[in-house]
């Protein structure tokens, strides 16, 4: 079925032949499974996962697809198969709009009209009589479609599905292992060409260029978030864009990369002292590197994310840190984030009481960005294994 007029077909037929997935189709028919199970546990009869250009990691982890604009994924119950539907369609033309990168057959564009939007997946959920309906991405959907959803899909009761789809999402799989260890292998490679070139007189440019070019010689598609490398008076601000600044010798230089391969994504930092660090910087980056070490080996299956939280508590104030730096300090040993095709996964601050799992992944970075003084961190991809945890973004920590 071709509803949406263009010069090229997109059918399955045509499309096959082009796609290139980075998992077996069964991969994903596994992980459908697993989500399907958790609906029927809630009584949830269709499963709307939206998602866009800048928010797409949800959509990435069912279906592979890159959404150029706005792009709703239909998990139907009743063993029906799922259902794309977006409005991210470059020059009218469905197969060069990353059509092909999908393996889900039924794929449904629309033009960029809320109405038209809701509409078709309005009709997805009409076919299938669905009354119960879990939304994944809800606060991704602009007011425009949720308000035609809602008055297309009047009577339909609406569910934030977020927290059991992400649940089963942040449990990664043994393929998923395998390529997120590639990315954190591609990251590392970055992070080590930028580091060991660096010497006094190459710019913050220079730098990202370099750690940019080796990424991509390693396999990258292309970046989690835009390289940082910071230094001089900005140092302690933490996150900034390169400038033509020199780097000069006692410079505390921050850097912070990641690589994306397959909408699978990296994250690791490091900070560099140019001509090693003076007795002030070795104190900060030591209470760094000793969180670091000592939070990282509490880590394990089973761990109350709370428990690693109150450990940095009380190492942080044993540092004398916030006191010493006061009102000019963010000093945080357990600031960590899930990183696999999202940002927001768990483990992830802000929900507390979550225990750890073997294969969660996550970026664990303790940190402490100091104004008109520089950012010490060391930032890591964490893999939960059976007994432990281990690196998967392997280069030395330690460069002061």
């Amino acid at each position: 079925m071709q509803s949406f007029p263009s010069r090229i077909p997109y059918n399955w037929e045509v499309r096959k032949k082009y796609i290139d997935l980075p998992f077996p189709e069964s991969e994903y028919n596994t992980r459908i499974s697993k989500i399907r199970r958790q609906m029927e546990k809630q009584g949830i009869d269709d499963l709307l996962v939206f998602g866009n250009t800048h928010e797409r990691g949800d959509l990435t982890y069912l279906s592979n697809f890159y959404p150029f604009g706005r792009a709703a994924l239909i998990l139907r119950s009743k063993g029906k198969d799922p259902v794309i539907i977006t409005d991210g369609i470059l020059h009218g033309e469905p197969i060069n709009s990353y059509a092909w990168t999908t393996w889900i057959k039924d794929f449904r564009p629309v033009h960029r009209d809320p109405s038209e939007f809701a509409g078709a997946i309005s009709n997805v959920m009409k076919e299938d009589q669905a009354k119960r309906i879990g939304i994944v991405g809800m606060d991704n959907i602009p007011m425009t479609i949720a308000d035609n959803l809602r008055n297309v899909l009047k009577g339909a009761k609406l569910q934030d599905f977020w927290g059991p789809f992400t649940m089963v999402k942040s449990v990664r799989s043994r393929n998923e292992i395998s390529l997120l260890k590639q990315v954190g292998k591609i990251t590392a490679g970055g992070m080590r060409q930028a580091v060991e070139s660096m010497k006094e007189g190459m710019t913050e440019h220079e730098i990202v260029a370099t750690a940019n070019n080796a990424m991509f010689e390693l396999g990258a598609h292309e970046l989690f978030f835009p390289t940082i490398v910071n230094s001089g008076p900005r140092g302690g601000i933490k996150h900034s864009y390169p400038t033509n600044r020199k780097i000069r010798r006692g410079d505390l230089v921050y850097l912070d990369m990641g690589a994306s391969r397959y909408g699978y994504n990296s994250d690791m930092s490091r900070s560099v002292v140019i001509g090693g660090a003076d007795s002030e910087q070795k104190v900060v980056l030591d209470v760094i590197l000793d969180g670091y070490k000592k939070l990282t080996a509490a880590m394990k299956p089973g761990v109350n994310s709370d428990k690693i939280s109150e450990k940095a508590e009380k190492l942080e104030l044993e540092s004398g840190l916030n006191q010493k730096y006061k009102g000019r300090i963010f000093l945080g040993l357990a600031v960590h984030h899930a990183v696999g095709t999202s940002i927001a996964e768990f483990p992830t601050l802000g929900f507390p009481g979550i225990i750890l799992k073997e294969n969660m992944t996550f970026a664990f970075e303790p940190m402490a960005h100091i104004l008109d003084f520089g950012t010490a961190v060391i930032e890591n991809m964490i893999l939960i294994t059976k007994n432990g945890q281990e690196s998967i973004t392997p280069f030395e920590n330690v460069h002061w």
